[in-house]
């Protein structure tokens, strides 16, 4: 009877939930969402105003951007260089709609919109899509873009 009680215990215990590392960490703090949010803002002014040696500080060194229809670029020269390749924009925004994360690592999500020139008919053309991009916070405090990927429509 004993042993069947403890078997029962055992196996009780061993269908509780179990607290992950994850739950453990605190959650990101108003003023990491805030910098999360300012980095992507950075990104897109940046990207605007061709400020691209500017613009690839942002990212990590051992980041990876993901353009829309292009294939990964790794390393943070290879971002700049990817970058510096955009055609003539007009315009350019892009709009977090939700940041989270723990302690070290936020994920945000949003949508960008692009007017573009098109260098055939020199008529401008507007290109939208989505964004999710994974920062990690670096042990000076600051935050770098680890992964980023843009979908268009």
């Amino acid at each position: 009877m004993k042993t069947l009680a403890l078997v029962a215990l055992a196996v009780g215990l061993c269908l509780l939930p179990a607290r992950s590392e994850s739950q453990s960490r605190p959650a990101l703090s108003p003023d990491d969402i805030t910098q999360v949010n300012e980095l992507t803002q950075a990104f897109a002014t940046g990207v605007f105003a061709k400020e691209f040696k500017t613009v690839s500080a942002l990212y990590a060194d051992s980041a990876v951007l993901y353009p829309p229809g292009e294939t990964a670029v790794k390393g943070r020269t290879s971002i700049e260089g990817c970058l510096a390749g955009l055609p003539g924009m007009t315009g350019f925004t892009v709009r977090t709609t939700s940041v989270e994360g723990r302690d070290d690592v936020a994920y945000s999500q949003g949508t960008y919109v692009m007017t573009i020139v098109d260098p055939r008919e020199k008529k401008p053309i507007e290109a939208s899509g989505y964004f999710v991009q994974i920062s990690r916070k670096q042990t000076d405090g600051r935050w770098l873009i680890a992964v980023h990927m843009l979908n268009a429509h």
